[in-house]
């Protein structure tokens, strides 16, 4: 899978770069399972016209953008991260666009033809709720229109989890109220997040989101190599530490990856413990 960094200076080479595509889009944070519909959707279309299958989203978020950087994002995954997850749905090409004012500031109009049109694409898929152009007046359902009639579009309806939408906020707010089990059903796999290890300590790498304070159930990966582990989390302070520190000879100096399985007691608990 191509991973490509478009910005204003590169735009127009990558343009002249163009081949028909099927693409989707979307900020796809954590691509979760209404994600994995969307893309999955474009697969399908691509397979049916024999066209290559691209994503393109964006960074940083818009929020933090166009607050001029007073609103802080955390988000689920970085872009590593989503690059991996995509290149195993099949991804040929993966654009992330430069999020700026400037790009904030296109019409809906010159974001078509500017962004598809000009990469040749031929089909696009999104959820029912994308949005692009100034001040998100370009929506799903007038993409079509907005392309001359030359952009076929599939929208995807929402997916839902007991009745709610699936959706990244929905996905943050269960991590941080250490709800595991039902982040594993919304993701549908299990909330990975990678650390490094230096001198005994545990540093969370950006871009992943720590779970509310207690003891977790976790399973530790280094290399091919996985471990069960307890790991407690301090949210407050943004700490993570083993419950036992036998693990930490074998991994010390490493960067190991965190499967979070299951949160078995609270901060409380941890502390009359430790006491």
């Amino acid at each position: 899978m191509e991973i490509i960094f478009l910005n204003e200076a590169n735009l127009a080479d990558w343009q002249s770069k163009a081949r028909p595509n099927v693409i989707a889009l979307g900020f796809f944070d954590g691509v979760h399972k209404g994600h994995q519909k969307v893309i999955g959707t474009a697969r399908r279309e691509a397979e049916r016209t024999g066209l290559p299958l691209d994503v393109m989203s964006f960074f940083p978020h818009p929020k933090t953008v166009l607050s001029g950087g007073k609103v802080k994002v955390d988000y689920l995954i970085p872009l590593e991260e989503k690059a991996r997850l995509l290149e195993k749905m099949g991804v040929d090409r993966f654009y992330i666009v430069t999020f700026t004012r400037a790009f904030a500031s296109l019409s809906p109009e010159d974001y078509v033809e500017q962004y598809l049109l000009k990469f040749g694409t031929v089909h696009a898929v999104a959820g029912y709720d994308f949005s692009y152009g100034f001040k998100g007046k370009g929506t799903i359902d007038r993409l079509h229109a907005d392309s001359g009639g030359r952009i076929g579009v599939s929208k995807v309806e929402k997916v839902q989890y007991r009745r709610e939408k699936i959706s990244s906020t929905r996905i943050r707010s269960a991590i941080l109220g250490g709800r595991i089990a039902e982040v594993r059903q919304l993701l549908g796999r299990c909330y990975t997040t990678r650390a490094e290890v230096a001198g005994g300590s545990l540093s969370l790498k950006e871009y992943y989101m720590l779970p509310q304070s207690g003891i977790y159930d976790v399973r530790i990966g280094t290399g091919s190599t996985w471990h069960d582990a307890q790991i407690y989390v301090d949210s407050d302070r943004q700490t993570i530490s083993f419950m036992k520190q036998c693990l930490l000879k074998q991994i010390d100096q490493q960067e190991i990856a965190i499967e979070w399985q299951r949160r078995v007691a609270n901060h409380s608990l941890y502390h009359s413990v430790a006491q």
